[in-house]
């Protein structure tokens, strides 16, 4: 019990600080340790360069400052662009200068119920911060119920948070995303519970 109170807080610690570590640009290291064709016990330690890190939090920049429960005239303030209204009801918004941007799903009283990175068609920013390419058999790995730990031998890497939503009606638990980009623009996004980090869902997004 002790040991899964350290991994939900290490989850937590991933999510909320995880855009002050790019912001900084400090150094991150990512233990690969899972797949077959690793050697057991070793460890790749990666420097983040600082240029790469104020990349990769400009390309954020949409996506965070976003938050739950935001009313839509201040959001749509607050970005300065039009929004484009998706099939799905959903709304985006893209920052004309880096192309990122981010998706929103409105709740019936007008204010933000969920939120979605909407990467460029390649992402080079963000896959800058993979220390290796991730594949579609990685993400497929993921079982329900797996816990954050497991999540991250399998990545070879924390990912970063590219969505996040309100708990639905009835069901206490909030879902979050995190993502793993490649150069070609493909990437993997894993689904977890919060606060438990529990996976509920996984995908591979190919280009």
């Amino acid at each position: 019990m002790k040991n899964e109170k350290i991994r939900t807080v290490r989850l937590g610690a991933v999510l909320l600080v995880g855009g002050m570590l790019l912001l900084t640009g400090c150094s991150a290291a990512a233990t690969e340790n899972s797949t077959a064709d690793k050697q057991p016990d070793k460890t790749v330690t990666t420097t983040l360069n600082p240029a790469i890190a104020a990349a990769a939090q400009e390309a954020l920049k949409f996506y965070q400052s976003v938050t739950l429960d935001q009313p839509r005239a201040q959001l749509e303030t607050m970005l300065a662009v039009p929004g484009e209204v998706q099939a799905d009801g959903r709304v985006a918004y893209r920052d004309p200068v880096s192309g990122y941007g981010v998706l929103i799903k409105y709740g019936e009283d007008d204010k933000v119920f969920a939120k979605r990175l909407i990467p460029t068609a390649k992402a080079p920013e963000l896959a800058a911060l993979n220390p290796v390419p991730v594949t579609d058999k990685q993400a497929y790995r993921m079982a329900v119920g797996m816990p954050f730990y497991e999540v991250q031998d399998v990545m070879g890497s924390d990912g970063i948070e590219i969505s996040l939503s309100k708990p639905e009606t009835g069901d206490p638990k909030q879902v979050t995303g995190l993502g793993w980009f490649n150069p070609d623009g493909s990437y993997a996004v894993v689904y977890l519970n919060l606060p438990q980090g529990l996976v509920v869902g996984s995908e591979f997004v190919a280009v």
